[in-house]
């Protein structure tokens, strides 16, 4: 008798603040088979935690709330237990110098939680619980567009695959700084930068699973930069390899938007970019466009435009492939939904499957593995 295959998972959902329960935390419950979903726990009272990093061993995982002090709100970061695929303890771990982050991000070999706080242009890391090292993005640099770049906007941190330099997108001074996190004073000056077009306004960034390659989804002109990772060298240590990263050169820049839209450069912005499992086909999504656009990744880093899947709902601000990757979980923040799209991986199209599931502006979604 074969063993029955588990067809149901788990993704923790994290959503805008302001919904009228405060419950800004729930868990996704998903059928990989049929595409089937419906919330099954939502975490109240936890304000701020949009953004949320999992830890490899499913136990755990790292967000920030928004707490008040000295009469302002600020951010506090903080760890969940994961009971099975069920919410846990939250522990408070390090109060922040700035508001709640709009992004956290787990170091490679998970020692580190950084953070990237908007508004403030505030970015930093936590290596011991309750010592939290910060700076703020200097606003030497401006873009050209005056009604998102007025000054700068820390908006992702992520980390080189080396684990060696943390990056910090900068939308509001269109570039991309590397910093050498681990050393003392070393988040005062980035060690590399990378220079997006002006108005560009870089949001988010991967690496390649190969780590060959850097793409970027720049919010401001809904497209999407390729980037070769270059001179790669390696040099022994006693246990291990390590790979000094040098530079980045770009390879091109490709729209996120079919030939005929009429919209403004005001009336959509990019979100979210992620890439299937294999790393062959990278999705990037568009706010007011209301679609994810999906390209072939050759293996010299260009991207081919595949298709622009329109969507049924409005302002995608994150989406997530199920394991298995037959279906996709989108968030319409604006239409205050969740809804699961059929994926046909060869033509890159979307189909809805059921009715959308009823959420309070959801930010985020990561599946339990």
């Amino acid at each position: 008798m074969n063993a029955m295959i588990a067809t149901t998972v788990y993704c923790i959902v994290g959503c805008n603040t302001g919904s009228s329960e405060k419950d800004a935390l729930k868990v996704l419950e998903c059928d990989t088979e049929t595409g089937a979903a419906k919330i099954v726990q939502s975490v109240n009272g936890c304000e701020g935690t949009t953004y949320f990093q999992i830890s490899r061993d499913g136990k755990a995982f790292y967000s920030a709330v928004g707490e008040e002090r000295d009469e302002k709100s600020h951010g506090t970061l903080v760890k969940f237990d994961l009971e099975g695929h069920r919410i846990g303890k939250m522990t408070r771990l390090a109060e922040l110098p700035c508001e709640t982050p709009c992004h956290i991000a787990l170091s490679p070999d998970e020692s580190f939680v950084s953070f990237a706080a908007y508004l403030s242009g505030t970015y930093g890391a936590m290596g011991n619980p309750g010592t939290v090292k910060s700076a703020v993005l200097p606003d030497d640099e401006v873009g050209p567009r005056a009604d998102r770049q007025k000054k700068a906007y820390a908006h992702q941190t992520f980390y080189t695959p080396n684990r060696e330099l943390m990056g910090v997108c900068d939308l509001g001074c269109d570039r991309i700084n590397f910093y050498e996190y681990k050393k003392d004073g070393g988040l005062e000056k980035p060690v590399l930068t990378i220079k997006a077009d002006p108005g560009d306004g870089p949001r988010h960034a991967l690496f390649s699973n190969d780590g060959k390659f850097l793409f970027v989804v720049n919010e401001l002109s809904s497209t999407v930069t390729s980037y070769k990772v270059e001179e790669l060298k390696s040099s022994k240590t006693l246990h291990s390899t390590r790979y000094t990263l040098h530079s980045f050169s770009r390879i091109g820049k490709w729209s996120m938007l079919p030939e005929d839209c009429t919209l403004g450069v005001t009336d959509t912005k990019a979100a979210a970019i992620k890439l299937t499992a294999d790393g062959k086909i990278l999705m990037a999504s568009n706010r007011g466009h209301d679609s994810i656009a999906f390209y072939s990744v050759n293996d010299d880093g260009t991207l081919a435009l595949k298709n622009v899947a329109k969507l049924t709902g409005k302002f995608p601000r994150d989406f997530e492939l199920m394991p298995g990757e037959k279906f996709m979980v989108v968030g319409h923040k604006m239409s205050n939904e969740i809804q699961v799209y059929a994926f046909d991986r060869e033509k890159c199209e979307l189909k809805a499957v059921g009715e959308p599931i009823p959420c309070w502006r959801p930010l985020c979604f990561k599946f339990l593995k």
